[in-house]
């Protein structure tokens, strides 16, 4: 359990920006597979960036063969290869959830503090690769965009709205709407034109038939990533004869013993978990999982490691 009263349970600017500072061991350029965790552990291919055709030039021992234009190699009866420049930079699209449903935590710190780690994580590293940053930060009751910038000042205005929002939350918050995830989306669907990086982080329970669409719209030019941020104790109650439960301004006390009450628990996750993984499937979408147990960056490692991805 977290010891520390506010370590864990709220996120500061200053833990924030030391993202930036340290070794982030894993990719975001989406040039191969990336472990779906959440959709059974199989490999969701991604699109990548996008290449701009260079020069063309006579082929010499160790060029790519891939390459060799043909009509040029006909027309010249000497071999010819297309030369291309990746670009060199992309949108990365943060979207931030900071609803109340991730004002949760059993163990090391609450979802919502584990999602800014998440989101500051993907954005430090999005500058060191010399990609644009924009952001959707959202919660219950209101939506905060950024234009995508490869500023460092854009950046730190990012994570002080992660940090603006995450203080917002509080355990008597009652609001319980889902729509500024649809919102949120709606936003990028007209921004995120080709071949810009989506990274959408919360624990999946906005996700609705909107929000569904306007991922569907978005990836079909674009590389989508969902960030699934859960806890270990949403997976599986802590038995007991009486286990009080709120949402701010009602307290239920359950039997989490009773075979009954958790069979219909199980089958309401299982019903929540189904619907991303169906999204996940008819998209190729690659979904991560990020629990509040261990560190964001030795999870992101894990699934988007450099190693692994060269296989």
């Amino acid at each position: 359990m977290m010891e520390n009263r506010n370590e864990g349970v709220y996120v500061t600017l200053s833990e924030l920006l030391k993202f930036g500072y340290m070794p982030k061991h894993f990719t975001i350029k989406p040039s191969g597979a990336v472990l779906s965790k959440l959709s059974g552990r199989h490999l969701s291919g991604v699109r990548g960036r996008g290449m701009d055709f260079s020069e063309m030039k006579q082929y010499v021992q160790g060029d790519d063969t891939r390459n060799i234009d043909w009509k040029a190699t006909r027309r010249t009866g000497k071999p010819y290869v297309r030369i291309y420049n990746e670009e060199r930079d992309r949108n990365v699209w943060l979207v931030i959830s900071q609803m109340n449903s991730m004002f949760f935590g059993s163990k090391e710190r609450m979802k919502s503090v584990s999602a800014a780690h998440t989101a500051a994580l993907f954005a430090f590293k999005a500058l060191e690769t010399g990609d644009r940053v924009g952001a959707v930060v959202y919660n219950n009751e209101e939506v905060k965009f950024f234009k995508a910038s490869s500023s460092k000042h854009n950046v730190v205005q990012i994570m002080t709205e992660i940090e603006r929002q995450n203080h917002l939350l509080k355990a008597d918050n009652t609001n319980n709407t889902k729509g500024n995830l649809g919102k949120s989306l709606k936003i990028l669907s007209s921004l995120a034109k080709h071949d810009d990086l989506v990274v959408l982080i919360g624990d999946a329970r906005a996700m609705d038939e909107e929000s569904a669409r306007h991922i569907t719209r978005i990836n079909a030019h674009n590389d989508v990533i969902g960030v699934i941020v859960s806890d270990p104790m949403e997976e599986e109650i802590v038995p007991s004869s009486s286990l009080f439960l709120t949402d701010g301004t009602e307290t239920v006390d359950l039997d989490s013993r009773d075979k009954q009450f958790m069979q219909k628990y199980k089958e309401r996750l299982a019903e929540r978990k189904e619907g991303f993984v169906n999204l996940s499937r008819k998209n190729a979408l690659p979904v991560l999982s990020i629990s509040t147990e261990r560190p964001v960056a030795d999870q992101l490692y894990e699934q988007l490691s450099l190693k692994r991805r060269s296989r």
